[in-house]
């Protein structure tokens, strides 16, 4: 990828063998393939299968990954689902032309800021229609993290149904509580089958987490881009809770 200082070409398009493209106000080219190898060979199914499975993943994490990886993106000169594929490929096995996922491993963010810690919480509830068969409460250690994180951070808590397709925040709460209480996102009957919640937290600087921090410039230059001043810590994998 080469970033196109000086040029008359238009923001986006081809010429020849490059293609332009716009990126947070920059145009970028890179080199289009002219030479496709057997699209059926091991190699390209592969290839072609774990493509397919990030995306959809990251598509699925969309909201998570948009406060969690959009400053590192920016950096980079990519969008989050790009990011998030880049990150996360050891997390993505092909064998006999089926994907698998190791969910605890994947990253849904990157930062400097202080990490919480959950106790180990894998665990089943019984289905039920009303609220209390929803309903989780988790304890967190508040102080873990460098000495420069405050008390008032704010911790995110997302609830993550990968096979019903459901990315919901469920909690943001400040770190010095130490306790949060949720519902999970009730699916009614989307499935029979017993439904699996990954959750997730992320914490973010108090100074970011409720403000918008895109600049007038930034947000001129790319409309769609998301909130890339956040402050946030690496994600943390909190369990499983399963449905049944």
């Amino acid at each position: 990828m080469a970033k196109v200082k000086l040029s008359i070409i238009e923001e986006s398009g081809a010429i020849g063998d490059r293609v332009f493209y716009t990126r947070f106000g920059k145009t970028f080219s890179r080199r289009r393939p002219t030479q496709i190898n057997d699209q059926k060979s091991e190699a390209q199914l592969r290839q072609r299968a774990l493509f397919k499975a990030m995306q959809r993943t990251a598509s699925l994490l969309g909201s998570a990954i948009q406060r969690g990886l959009a400053k590192e993106a920016h950096r980079r000169g990519r969008v989050e689902n790009n990011e998030f594929a880049s990150i996360n490929k050891p997390c993505f096995a092909y064998e006999n032309g089926t994907v698998t996922i190791d969910y605890p491993r994947l990253r849904l963010s990157t930062g400097l800021v202080g990490r919480v810690e959950f106790p180990p919480c894998n665990h089943g509830k019984q289905r039920e229609a009303t609220a209390d068969g929803l309903h989780v409460e988790l304890t967190f250690d508040p102080c873990l993290g460098p000495s420069h994180t405050r008390p008032d951070d704010v911790v995110h808590i997302y609830a993550v149904e990968f096979q019903v397709g459901v990315c919901e925040l469920v909690a943001g709460i400040e770190r010095q509580a130490g306790f949060v209480a949720f519902d999970l996102p009730d699916l009614g009957d989307k499935t029979n089958s017993p439904i699996i919640f990954h959750l997730y937290a992320i914490v973010e600087a108090a100074n970011t987490a409720c403000v918008p921090t895109l600049s007038p410039a930034e947000k001129k230059a790319n409309k769609n881009h998301r909130n890339i001043n956040r402050r946030v810590s690496p994600s943390i994998f909190i369990g499983t809770i399963t449905l049944l």
